[in-house]
């Protein structure tokens, strides 16, 4: 095949697309591309891919080594550009633009795989936008199985409504760039002719050019900046990537969209029509390891690595220190440190010198409608009590600690702590779906906690050896009509807490964690807890409140949300000096996978009389996505105090009628707050 694109290699990139002086080699030669430019892997190099992609006009990163490999086909002759960034670094390439083209086509066909380690979550498989100046317009696939751009967010749902596979099978994809006018370019994805995602420009906030070179300062910068330019790859600092291209085809200024991809072959003189797939090719291993520890504290052999290993969480000694707490390093200000233990009839106790070492082998035991003592102790389980009525009561959260690595695959039900759940047997409560649920709670359908920790280690776990989850719900209430905790710690990262359905009081807490890690449908009266954000690169954000789903109908008149009285708002130091769009916000638009959903129904979240600590981000509350947006959802700051209210100070206040409703526990709840006999 003769060569489409001739490379000249004197002249600079687009005077808008400044590159810095480390950047050195091709990069620094390039012009931008032509109209037409067609990579087909092994074409210029059958063994260097990086060399290879430069002589079609592709520049890499400093941190491309081993993400871009160059793989036989089945086909004779024919190699494929494996990309894999499964080592944790993103990473990606860069295809330079004069700034004048209108339109900007990528087209390929790539066959991805799903992460043996989550069965059915995927890699990523594309990632790619077009910079035009300050403004950018972007299209991804992440390991949700969503297509996503600057703005909103596609679910890949099939007609009936299911969760479609789009990776582990090859696929034509077309990136469809409208560029003319940078403050309004338009993005569209085609696959195998279908349109699955469509989506609008963003201005980024960065004040430097495009820059190959990772920033000591800056970790963001690393590909990324102002200019003129195609960038293509994985660089979106939270899903990893591993996907086989047969060829990637950019086409400037001209409508392809429909165009057969027999034609398109024909343009370019190439066979774009037979995908040359890689039987030999095994694609991803996985990494999990054999068996999980069953102490608090990770050894470097459970991980894969040598005896000089130190857990970041490591606990010394027989308790937590609630002045230095693992992992986050915060203070619990709000735990009674030397409290006292309710006055209960004890049908059983736990402990090492007491007839029952296990939690779960005391719940067994007892009746419903039984409190069980737990002394102090580190309880290695995984706790399900169907049994209605069980009060859980600690002598002191600091010492009385249940932990678990249950941060694994099988979704938000699947990676739970402890979880009481009350429905009737065989309901099934699936993300986003009403579970059939009596219209009248069952007798002794309450749950109490006093006095304990509940710590989901599975997060720090499982980004010892290589996994990417971080879910880890400490606690889930399912069908619970009441509950009450008290002088509790919930140590998570993803999903702390879900509360899925019910009325429930928290008082004198602690709860932390860093991505929508309070989450449900419940009412819930958070008071005098404090509700801390750990450090994430990409921000936290607190509650991913669902529709009002109290369970049962006889009190769906206490729909009203998760309501936080005289509560204390922290966060980790990194996120209050971290650039705006890196630091807290406060909740976003209705989870639509949490409970029951409709046009409707909204979440609900109000915070009252608060401390917020920390300086938050500008914009208070996220969008779901580009339906379950903020602005429909119900979110109220009332009275609120501390470094961050001066950003809440435009959000709509409580009415006098809200006013009354959200007044104390027992408006909100319709119970006393008291523990529950």
């Amino acid at each position: 095949m003769k060569k489409l694109v001739k490379v000249v290699m004197a002249g600079v990139l687009a005077a808008s697309c400044v590159l810095p002086l480390s950047a050195k080699s091709a990069r620094d030669a390039m012009k931008p591309t032509k109209n037409w430019n067609l990579y087909m892997p092994g074409k210029a190099n059958k063994k260097d891919a990086v060399k290879d992609l430069e002589k079609a006009g592709w520049l890499a990163g400093d941190l491309n080594k081993g993400h871009f490999e160059l793989i036989d086909s089945d086909i004779k002759g024919r190699k494929v550009l494996k990309f894999n960034t499964l080592d944790g670094v993103n990473d990606a390439l860069v295809l330079p633009l004069t700034g004048k083209e209108k339109r900007v086509s990528l087209i390929f066909a790539a066959q991805g795989a799903n992460d043996p380690d989550k069965q059915t979550t995927p890699f990523g498989i594309l990632y790619g936008f077009v910079m035009k100046g300050e403004y950018q317009t972007l299209l991804r696939h992440n390991s949700s199985n969503q297509f996503k751009g600057s703005k909103n967010m596609s679910r890949i749902l099939d007609e009936n409504g299911k969760k479609l596979d789009l990776v582990s099978d090859w696929h034509e994809y077309r990136m469809i760039f409208d560029v003319e006018n940078p403050e309004d370019m338009k993005s569209k994805l085609i696959v195998d002719g279908k349109i699955y995602h469509e989506d609008t420009s963003k201005k980024i906030n960065v004040d430097h050019p495009l820059q190959f070179n990772p920033s000591e300062s800056d970790a963001t910068a690393y590909l990324s900046g102002t200019g003129n330019y195609l960038e293509f790859g994985d660089n979106d600092s939270s899903t990893n990537a591993f996907t086989r291209y047969a060829y990637f085809l950019v086409v400037l200024d001209e409508n392809v969209d429909e165009t057969p991809i027999e034609e398109l072959g024909k343009k370019v003189k190439a066979d774009l029509k037979t995908i040359p797939t890689c039987s030999k090719d095994a694609g991803p291993a996985s990494k999990r390891p054999a068996k999980k520890p069953a102490g608090i504290n990770i050894q470097g052999p459970e991980v894969g690595k040598d005896d000089s290993f130190m857990d970041p969480a490591e606990i010394d000694g027989t308790e937590i220190d609630l002045d230095y707490l693992p992992y986050s390093q915060a203070t619990a200000k709000t735990i009674v440190r030397k409290p006292a233990t309710p006055e209960l009839n004890f049908a059983a106790k736990v402990g090492p010198n007491e007839k029952y070492k296990t939690v779960a082998a005391a719940i067994e035991a007892v009746p419903e409608g039984s409190a069980i003592l737990i002394q102090p102790g580190f309880y290695y389980e995984k706790i399900v009590i169907t049994k209605p009525g069980i009060s859980l009561i600690g002598t002191d959260p600091a010492k009385t600690v249940i932990y678990g690595y249950e941060a694994d695959t099988g979704g938000i039900n699947g990676n739970i702590l402890v979880e009481v759940n009350y429905l009737p047997k065989g309901t099934e409560t699936k993300p986003g779906e009403k579970a059939p649920i009596p219209a009248t709670p069952a007798a002794n359908a309450y749950f109490n906690m006093v006095n304990i920790t509940l710590y989901n280690k599975g997060a720090e776990w499982n980004k010892q050896w290589g996994g990417s989850e971080r879910r880890s719900e400490t606690l889930a209430l399912f069908g619970v009509d009441k509950a009450y905790i008290e002088n509790c710690v919930f140590l998570g990262q993803q999903d702390t807490i879900y509360f899925r359905s019910g009325r429930i009081y928290m008082k004198n807490s602690y709860i932390e964690g860093d991505v929508d890690y309070i989450c449900g449908g419940a009412t819930t009266f958070f008071e005098n807890c404090q509700i801390h954000t750990i450090n994430y690169a990409n921000g936290g954000i607190i509650v991913a409140a669902a529709a009002a789903d109290t369970g049962y109908s006889s009190t769906v008149q206490f729909a009203n949300g998760y309501v936080f009285k005289n509560c204390f708002i922290t966060a980790d130091e990194a996120l209050e000096d971290a650039k705006d769009g890196k630091k807290v916000t406060l909740g976003r638009g209705t989870w639509v996978g949490g409970s029951a959903t409709s046009e409707t129904e909204t979440g609900k979240t109000v915070y009252i009389d608060c401390d917020f600590t920390k300086e938050l981000n500008s914009k208070t509350w996220n969008d779901w996505d580009s339906v379950n947006t903020a602005e429909k959802a119900f979110f109220r700051v009332h009275g609120a105090k501390g470094a961050g209210a001066a950003a809440l100070k435009a959000l709509p206040p409580l009415s006098a009628a809200d006013a009354k409703k959200y007044a104390s526990a027992e408006t909100v709840l319709g119970f006393k707050p008291e523990l529950i006999k």
